[in-house]
């Protein structure tokens, strides 16, 4: 029951970390070049996240002579016709959200969903892996969270909107920990699949949606927003070489 508990309140924990988007909401309005700079920041994040630590932690998981990047593919695939899917919604609809928004709280969803996976995994194992663990998923949360945020308001999104259904999404790690410590070595045995398809999709949604949206939009001073781009690579390479999760 204690690791039950251990790993409700650290799930709850990061999912708090989904609102860090509240310190940009009475920021000043945004403009068309603030919003391409969080673009670039964002597909830089996912991009980072996906190389650097999702798919070698889901080669590390398998370690069974399995291969988890074709659930990368999978959900590189899935993530193309349900993107066509959603466009055609849009069409009959008029102006709603880009699809890009929608796409990102699903992948975020089963991201957030793995971490609550991993997190209750360590607290079963030992109560102060479980809390090593919680640190290190908090500190590579918030650079996805405000790289999330982003995405939501720049795709239509109002930003209290955007702060509660990346909250709701966030929530979903609570689910991870519970279903993990009911079930036990069933979710824990197939977590090299999920994580390997979260990063299938953080890659589509960064270089499907976000870099052809820059630079559709900005193609004579492209070059001008790669600093954001670098810092968002930059952010997570750091991250992942400081604290491993």
């Amino acid at each position: 029951m204690s690791a039950l508990l251990n790993s409700i309140l650290a799930t709850l924990a990061v999912s708090a970390v989904s609102l860090v988007g509240i310190l940009f909401i009475r920021s000043r309005p945004r403009t068309e070049r603030s919003e391409i700079r969080l673009l670039g920041f964002a597909a830089g994040v996912l991009l980072a996240a996906a190389f650097l630590e999702l798919i070698p932690e889901a080669v590390e998981e398998a370690g069974d002579g399995s291969n988890p990047l074709v659930a990368s593919l999978a959900a590189m695939v899935a993530f193309f016709f349900l993107e066509q899917v959603l466009q055609g919604f849009h069409v009959h609809e008029g102006h709603a959200p880009a699809t890009s928004s929608y796409l990102i709280l699903i992948g975020d969803g089963v991201h957030n969903l793995v971490d609550g996976v991993i997190i209750a995994a360590a607290f079963v194992a030992d109560p102060s892996l479980g809390v090593a663990t919680t640190i290190a998923v908090l500190a590579h949360e918030i650079p996805q969270e405000v790289a999330d945020y982003g995405i939501l308001v720049s795709g239509g999104f109002t930003p209290r909107r955007a702060l509660a259904v990346n909250f709701a999404s966030g929530l979903l790690a609570v689910v991870g920990a519970v279903v993990t410590v009911a079930l036990g070595d069933v979710v824990e045995d197939r977590v090299a699949f999920f994580v390997a398809a979260t990063a299938g999709m953080f890659i589509y949604i960064a270089a499907a949606d976000l870099i052809p949206r820059i630079h559709s939009r900005h193609t004579e001073r492209a070059a001008a927003y790669g600093p954001y781009f670098l810092t968002g690579v930059g952010v997570v390479a750091l991250l992942t070489a400081l604290v491993p999760e």
